[in-house]
């Protein structure tokens, strides 16, 4: 897990493989909230083109900017 500020927010990023869903997830939190706002879920086998967003509707409005910040972020880490 490591922290990334996308501009006026400070993000914890977890980057995990989930085994039973047979996927690479990761997983972004707002640190002041302590709250998971995003995760991105790469099927195993899959690339950037089969990532999937998945937004946590208990976060409440994320803004379009530090999602398109956090999908940006997660197609850098897919592609390492």
């Amino acid at each position: 897990m490591h922290t990334v500020r996308f501009g006026n927010s400070e993000v914890e990023v977890a980057d995990v493989a989930d085994t039973l869903a047979a996927a690479r997830v990761l997983e972004f939190r707002d640190i002041p909230a302590d709250t998971p706002f995003a995760s991105v879920i790469i099927p195993d086998g899959g690339d950037w083109s089969s990532a999937l967003l998945s937004i946590n509707p208990q976060a409440g409005a994320v803004s379009a900017s530090l999602v398109a910040c956090v999908l940006e972020y997660a197609r850098t880490l897919v592609a390492e």
